[in-house]
């Protein structure tokens, strides 16, 4: 009998964050860590194929802007640069949360998005902006929970453990 892994997301989950559909199949996949650890935040690691917008680091920009908003983050902070006329785009926003940081190859249509918030912010919620500018044909998320939880990161939980 083969192992399940244990930091595969069921599918039910999947498609319960139905941002994860793209032409009705779900893409990538949701590594999750085998246990409850308190944590000071999750980071997700976004990889995008056949993306749309790779070299358009206005529309990124707003992207990344509505991906604050929908998490409902507080943006300090941002910038967006294009490498050269036809090249990709480099951008991030420095949240009070963390950070969204953008890397995008416009040459081969790929795209590497990493979300980092601390606390108990959402970022999943960045998803749906973010692919809706790229508009990729395949998408792939990795979630990593992030400096396990202190006394001094998370006083209330940790003192209960």
């Amino acid at each position: 009998m083969a192992r399940k892994s244990s930091y595969t997301t069921p599918l039910d989950t999947i498609k319960k964050r139905s941002i994860y559909m793209l032409n009705g199949a779900p893409k990538g996949g949701i590594n999750y860590p085998s246990s409850d650890r308190v944590c000071a935040g999750t980071h997700l690691f976004i990889d995008m194929w056949d993306a749309e917008n790779t070299g358009n680091a206005e529309a990124i920009e707003a992207a990344v802007a509505q991906a604050v908003h929908d998490c409902r983050a507080t943006m300090l902070e941002s910038s967006y640069r294009k490498y050269s006329e036809d090249g990709g785009v480099k951008g991030f926003a420095i949240l009070a949360e963390s950070h969204i940081c953008v890397n995008t190859w416009h040459e081969e249509r790929m795209v590497a998005i990493d979300v980092f918030f601390c606390g108990s912010l959402d970022p999943y919620a960045s998803i749906t902006a973010l692919r809706d500018v790229f508009r990729p044909s395949r998408i792939h998320i990795s979630e990593h929970k992030r400096l396990l939880g202190t006394r001094v990161t998370h006083p209330n939980i940790v003192e209960a453990l």
